[in-house]
């Protein structure tokens, strides 16, 4: 079934960057187009599918079950956004359930008929993989931003909790009748 997709609108999305009219044609047959309702589920948690979606209208979250730290939805999707890469690329379960916010239109990029495509040496899928490499890159740099805020918040926590101590123990020491000692020769 041939895609009716505008591929004006497609080039401005992160991961067909630098492709041409002609490159998308060549990426297009290794795509299906699909519309998920609002309360849908797009992919799951735990479950293993090679397929790359691209959020062409509508706006999805990504949930995390079980919820974790008190938060269940970790990000909000908006059209032009990439999901279900980590699966595409590492054949490996879902770590997220991504549900439809409100009705949407996706393009699913299959992972056999990519795959055929980087093997067949076609430069299309080549700047795809490396447009994809650069959005995972991204997404990792946050992602390492984040655990550096965090373990600075529970630094900063040990720190005062530390300094508590430090200070209730020094007044507890005096409150209780016990004074330093000073070192001889010193009045």
């Amino acid at each position: 079934m041939a895609i009716e997709i505008d591929q004006a609108a497609l080039q401005k999305i992160e991961l067909f960057n630098n492709l041409t009219t002609d490159d998308l044609r060549g990426i297009l047959p290794a795509c299906d187009e699909m519309n998920a309702a609002a309360g849908q589920a797009i992919i799951e948690a735990g479950h293993e599918e090679r397929a790359l979606y691209i959020l062409l209208e509508g706006t999805a979250e990504v949930d995390l079950e079980p919820p974790r730290a008190g938060e269940r939805t970790v990000a909000e999707l908006k059209p032009g956004s990439v999901f279900g890469e980590s699966s595409f690329f590492h054949a490996s379960p879902h770590s997220a359930t991504v549900k439809a916010r409100t009705s949407v239109r996706l393009l699913r990029m299959n992972r056999e008929p990519f795959g055929n495509l980087l093997q067949s040496g076609n430069l299309a899928a080549l700047r795809v993989a490396a447009n994809a490499t650069s959005i995972l890159a991204t997404r990792l740099q946050a992602a390492d931003r984040f655990i550096v805020e965090l373990l600075e918040q529970i630094q900063d926590e040990k720190v005062r909790e530390a300094v508590t101590r430090f200070r209730n123990s020094m007044s507890h020491s005096f409150s209780s009748g016990v004074r330093p000692s000073m070192p001889a020769g010193t009045t």
